[in-house]
């Protein structure tokens, strides 16, 4: 398993984390993008893989969330797909090894109908995907992706088995789900990997500090990926009003990293 973390979008962020993890022994960044995916261009991603290869780091994965790739109105799902296309792009561009994004939402009735759309629109991308050298990897439980239960998941790889998850514990156990069932049955399936930590009071989510600092069970979640024999990266998610802004960012980062190693080989 290879470390990293998701890092700043802008030319000086860029700079400073590739430092950082050059410094620190990170082996790559992670950059996602939302509605400000439309801003990016080719030339802003080159300059990052420039920035990257002169610190000798990779890039772990690109992101592209909240984009409604099976809208049913045509004009909102085109822009989706042209953002997706672009994405494939960029990532190639920037040599990651990962492509995060969500499945849309066709309707939020059912299951079934969304896994039928999903299974039209999705091979081509699917296949860009893979001749760009990229893993797809799906986010959970997140916004504007019908990919919001197992049970998606199940139907989705009776189609498409090739579809990963990207797997953040913290989310799943935010959801009210058993996280470490999902990694238990189906790790073979996880393509990318966030570290969040969540700290709960009195049923409330207080705070998200360091890995090891909170109530996720880092140990098991290791135990299975190992069964699991999963390669991929852990990505360190610097998260919530505290713990994602100097000071405490690099502090969790580093913490973050110290509480892992103990997994690690």
């Amino acid at each position: 398993m290879k470390l990293g973390f998701i890092g700043y979008n802008d030319p000086a962020g860029v700079e400073a984390d590739a430092r950082f993890a050059a410094t620190h022994g990170f082996d790559g960044l992670e950059y996602n993008y939302w509605g400000d995916f439309r801003d990016l261009t080719l030339e802003t991603v080159t300059a990052m893989r420039r920035t990257l290869d002169a610190h000798g780091v990779g890039t772990s994965a690109l992101g592209l969330w909240g984009w409604n790739h099976l809208a049913p109105d045509p004009a909102v799902r085109a822009e989706a797909h042209e953002m997706l296309g672009r994405a494939i792009e960029f990532a190639q561009t920037l040599g990651a090894e990962a492509l995060i994004t969500g499945g849309g939402v066709l309707t939020e009735e059912a299951i079934e109908p969304n896994v039928e759309e999903f299974a039209k629109v999705f091979p081509p991308f699917l296949e860009r995907m893979a001749g760009a050298g990229l893993t797809p990897a799906m986010y959970a439980v997140h916004g504007n992706s019908f990919f919001d239960c197992i049970e998606a998941f199940q139907q989705v790889w009776e189609r498409l088995p090739q579809v990963g998850i990207k797997f953040d514990p913290a989310n799943w156990r935010h959801h009210g789900d058993d996280y470490l069932a999902v990694l238990r049955d189906h790790g073979d399936k996880i393509s990318y990997v966030h570290i969040k930590e969540h700290l709960y009071m009195d049923g409330e989510l207080a705070a998200q500090p360091a890995a090891g600092m909170g109530d996720i069970e880092w140990g098991k979640v290791l135990a299975f990926l190992y069964e699991h024999d999963y390669r991929g990266y852990l990505s360190f998610e610097p998260h919530g009003p505290h713990w994602s802004r100097e000071p405490l960012r690099s502090k969790m980062l580093l913490l973050s990293r110290k509480h892992l190693e103990q997994f690690l080989l």
